[in-house]
């Protein structure tokens, strides 16, 4: 039944896919104007290169598998958009690139942002102790800052298994004051903070802890209040929140680690935030990419800290600034970060100085190509070899 109903829906697809998609300007939805002059650097013969990012989605999905949806985005104009594959293989509804994906740790920069608001109005500073806002946390001392937590420095682990044992001990779906619990009963980090660069997404689970205590309001009020509601992104929310199985725009998404596809609606840690818990289209990540450019949210001297590598103990760094990674494709700089959970995978490439991005946010959790990273694949497809 599944195929025949996909098979039905093969002609919708396609016809979804060849609208909206071209050519389109930002400022008519009501964005910011901050073009810039276009780079000659970029393919000018749009209709080519979207041609192969279709050519390059066919290689992976169909009308009858989960799929994706991209955008392309130069000097605040939209180059392409498209949407592949199905948001619900079992009653075929085709995804669109109006459908919602989880975004997982690219909602990591987000967290990072609203540390920098808060940082920018005076209510904290990145270099004091984690602990002069989560008591919970004091015994780690004076050098487990705000910093560390946002550079993935501070000494924190991973979700390793005794943490994980320790919030389940307390709760079946444990929440992030379930974490705090948990990090108090920790006498010391596995390692000093600033020794070494270790991915830890309890760090930035922490750290929506420190804006709920700061701010006095919920991570995912202030993420909609401070973000979301001023740069307009309506089809975005945080989770915990109802809308998540409310709204039939938001995909399902699967995982192809037992065979054939499975849907992933949800986790017993889906309550934690901060790390990534956020929910959104190629639309609204549209809006976000481009008010980066303003200082709608924060100053520009104040972002561009975001995109500084991390210092260690020993003098060298890490290429890894608040909530972003900081890479290089052909000897020019670019930020970056991706995002797997759920099912769900998605991947975010920006170059700042071309006024270029990319966005793919994926239903699916296996059989993709991400070597090199998906939205850099695409990337490449739109400048001059």
């Amino acid at each position: 039944m599944r195929k025949i109903k996909a098979l039905l829906w093969t002609a919708v697809l396609f016809s979804i896919i060849a609208c909206g998609l071209g050519t389109e300007n930002l400022s008519e939805q009501e964005l910011p104007n901050t073009s810039m002059p276009s780079n000659p650097e970029i393919n000018q013969d749009y209709s080519n290169a979207n041609q192969q990012v279709d050519d390059f989605f066919a290689s992976f999905t169909n009308a009858e598998t989960p799929g994706g949806a991209v955008i392309i985005l130069q000097d605040g104009e939209i180059l392409y958009q498209s949407a592949y594959g199905l948001a619900n293989l079992d009653d075929g509804t085709p995804l669109t690139t109006d459908h919602i994906f989880h975004i997982a740790s690219v909602g990591k920069q987000m967290t990072a942002l609203g540390i920098m608001i808060l940082s920018e109005e005076g209510s904290l500073n990145y270099d004091d102790p984690v602990g002069n806002y989560v008591p919970e946390v004091q015994q780690f001392g004076d050098d487990f800052t705000i910093r560390r937590l946002l550079t993935h420095t501070s000494g924190m682990p991973d979700y390793d298994d005794a943490i994980q044992e320790a919030l389940y001990a307390r709760a079946d779906e444990p929440t992030n004051e379930d974490l705090a619990v948990v990090l108090s009963e920790m006498e010391e980090l596995p390692s000093t903070p600033g020794d070494a660069f270790e991915y830890s997404n309890p760090g930035y689970d922490l750290l929506a802890i420190v804006i709920e205590r700061v701010s006095n309001q919920s991570f995912p009020e202030f993420m909609q209040t401070r973000i979301f509601d001023p740069l307009g992104m309506t089809h975005t929310f945080s989770l915990p929140n109802a809308s998540r199985r409310a709204d039939p725009m938001v995909a399902i998404s699967y995982t192809g680690e037992y065979g054939e596809p499975e849907a992933y609606p949800s986790d017993d840690l889906d309550n934690l935030y901060g790390s990534g818990s956020i929910y959104t289209t190629i639309g609204d990540m549209a809006r976000y990419d481009e008010y980066l450019y303003t200082e709608k949210l924060v100053s520009q001297s104040i972002l561009a800290e975001a995109f500084q590598p991390s210092e260690l103990n020993d003098g060298s760094s890490e290429p890894y600034g608040f909530g972003w990674e900081l890479e290089e494709w052909n000897n020019e700089n670019y930020v970056a970060h991706s995002g797997a959970w759920l099912g769900f995978n998605s991947d975010y490439v920006r170059f700042p100085d071309r006024h270029f991005s990319v966005i793919v946010l994926l239903n699916r959790d296996y059989d993709y190509p991400d070597d090199p990273r998906i939205a850099l694949k695409i990337a490449e497809l739109y400048f001059h070899n």
